[in-house]
């Protein structure tokens, strides 16, 4: 007997699925419902798997909350019940067990050339033979093909099912045809036209009465198995103490946080209200007579980079977080080395392993530091479809007792932050003027400046050149580009490549073992930069936009390491500017 559900792990929803994505189980499609009928469905409040970022949720989510999706296990229920509200999707499907042709049917009606059965078993065939085409628009919602209309545009007749002839290698082959009056159309044609849009989100139930979709947008017919039929879109922040290791490891237990955050928001902690809560949260003895000694002052600056600190609206998320890596590769993270026993920081990174390699011009110099350890939160915001770029991004917020919450999740691992040893990154040649041309031209995509376009360049070298000897894969590192400017003028800049896993262990130190042997790797990713396989076709871009000179068989790289779909390269602008 088939299983009704699919294994999904929480790092797998928030990063490849969530509310609105079509997930494939053994008795048939079926669509993610929004996240607040999670909690519903198991009694329980987000707040109970709420993941703590104050610094994410204040600068990048307008001061909404993070949970996480929790699994069977924490439930305390089996691993084979299904917890996650899904709604089957599509609601057609197509019987091949005839000849000639095959059936295409309503579910609830079943195959009206099969024998008879009783309505579960006709179901589950149902869900197994659902028909893989569904309708999309680049304004986020998805629906049904309207069988109906592609047969019928000019009304239909009582059917309620349609014969579909032919199949091969096109889809121009395919033919409908309406058993009662024999009407026929052709589906390669439906297939390219564009459609109606419904205006319907399955995630957030019923369908928009016929006639009152209130979407103006085209709708278009692809398969439900698409890469853009759901583009997920993420928020990312790494967690950067300065603090003392055993300080913010205390700090850092979630009750006690929430309980401290609380009274922050409230005005309300000070010294005194510390030492109450702290006497009655659920952590060790020698930890509460620990906090007891610590001066309030140390107290308060270590809960200021735990919970946030209020600043200007103009600060960036990301220029925050260069600030204080270029701080922990100057002066080492936390000041105080973490002892080998105990938890393990969030945040390490030790002065005695940074490293400062010189480039194979001898023009810059680069100034490597190894992250032992990192803590990075990833937040799903929305989605788009058929369209990455220009489509209408839908959000998977919920609201639950008048808090916005979003689908999270917590990971931790190793990186290797790299930036410059004097700061100043000087281009020049050839390359550089369309690059800045088209940044001129758009000055809030940071990916088209040229400083930008050389350090993400630089990247995606690195990226395969790290994973020749790390241990891992190319698609297992993930890339975070940093550029700050002030005034129009760069002030900083650098990149993080890291890999991370669910799981407070971590990952196992292959990208950090790398850095005393830095040299060779730089000199591996830069070596024959200048060609391609694919030349002259690669190098001969007929112009210089959101690709340069990069392709599949010398920059792209997976999907799960760039952050920006492999836009803004360009190896010919390295080339010419090598470090």
């Amino acid at each position: 007997m088939s299983r009704p559900y699919q294994e999904l792990r929480p790092s797998q929803f928030v990063v490849t699925f969530g509310p609105g994505s079509v997930v494939e189980t053994d008795s048939g499609p079926v669509v993610l419902k929004s996240m607040d009928t999670l909690f519903t469905e198991i009694t329980r409040s987000p707040q109970d798997f709420e993941i703590i970022d104050d610094r994410l949720s204040r600068l990048g989510l307008d001061d909404a909350r993070i949970a996480r999706i929790p699994t069977n296990a924490e439930l305390g229920l089996p691993a084979d019940r299904a917890i996650y509200p899904t709604t089957a999707f599509p609601y057609w499907a197509l019987c091949a067990r005839h000849q000639p042709h095959q059936v295409l049917y309503e579910v609830n009606n079943g195959c009206p050339e099969c024998p008879p059965a009783p309505t579960w078993k006709s179901k589950e065939k149902a869900g197994r033979e659902a028909i893989r085409f569904v309708l999309a628009c680049d304004g986020g919602h998805l629906d049904e093909v309207n069988w109906h209309r592609l047969v019928h545009p000019k009304g239909r007749c009582s059917t309620r099912h349609y014969l579909w002839n032919g199949g091969g290698r096109a889809l121009r082959l395919v033919t409908l045809e309406c058993p009662r009056c024999h009407t026929t159309a052709n589906f390669g044609e439906a297939y390219g036209r564009p459609w109606p849009c419904t205006g319907r989100q399955p995630e957030l139930g019923g369908r928009p009465a016929s006639g009152q979709a209130n979407c103006t947008r085209a709708a278009r017919i692809l398969q439900r198995g698409s890469a853009n039929l759901r583009i997920g879109e993420l928020a990312t922040a790494l967690t950067i103490l300065d603090m003392p290791a055993r300080l913010h490891n205390v700090l850092g237990d979630r009750e006690l946080l929430g309980a401290l955050r609380t009274l922050r928001r409230r005005g309300f902690l000070n010294h005194e209200t510390f030492l109450e809560e702290v006497a009655e949260a659920r952590i060790a003895p020698d930890a509460v007579q620990y906090l007891s000694q610590i001066p309030w002052r140390d107290v308060d600056r270590a809960l200021d980079q735990l919970l946030g600190v209020q600043r200007a609206d103009t600060v960036s998320l990301r220029d925050e977080e260069l600030d204080r890596l270029r701080n922990a590769a100057t002066h080492g993270a936390p000041p105080v080395p973490h002892p080998q026993l105990g938890s393990p920081p969030l945040f390490e990174v030790r002065k005695a392993d940074i490293r400062h390699v010189p480039g194979p011009q001898g023009r810059l110099g680069l100034r490597v530091a190894p992250v032992s350890r990192l803590r990075m939160v990833m937040v799903q915001t929305g989605y788009r479809r058929l369209d990455p770029e220009n489509g209408l991004s839908v959000t998977t917020s919920f609201d639950w007792n008048r808090t916005k919450w979003y689908p999270g999740i917590e990971l931790f691992g190793e990186g290797v932050f790299i930036d410059l040893e004097d700061g100043d990154l000087p281009l020049t040649g050839e390359r550089v003027a369309p690059w800045q041309s088209r940044y001129l031209a758009s000055p809030l995509n940071s990916t088209l400046h040229p400083a930008h376009v050389w350090w993400h360049t630089l990247s995606h070298r690195l990226l395969w050149a790290l994973s020749v000897d790390s241990g891992y894969s190319s698609a297992a590192i993930r890339e975070r580009i940093y550029l700050k400017e002030e005034n129009g003028v760069v002030t900083g800049s650098g990149l993080l490549l890291y890999t991370v896993q669910p799981g407070g262990d971590g990952t196992m130190g292959g990208l950090v073992g790398l850095a005393n042997q830095f040299d060779h790797v730089l000199a591996r990713a830069l070596e024959d930069v200048d060609t391609c396989s694919n030349d002259p076709l690669c190098e001969e871009a007929p112009d210089v936009g959101m690709d340069g000179a990069a392709c599949y068989s010398c920059l792209f790289a997976s999907e799960t390491s760039c952050e920006h779909r492999n836009h803004g390269l360009d190896r010919l602008l390295l080339s010419g500017n090598l470090p």
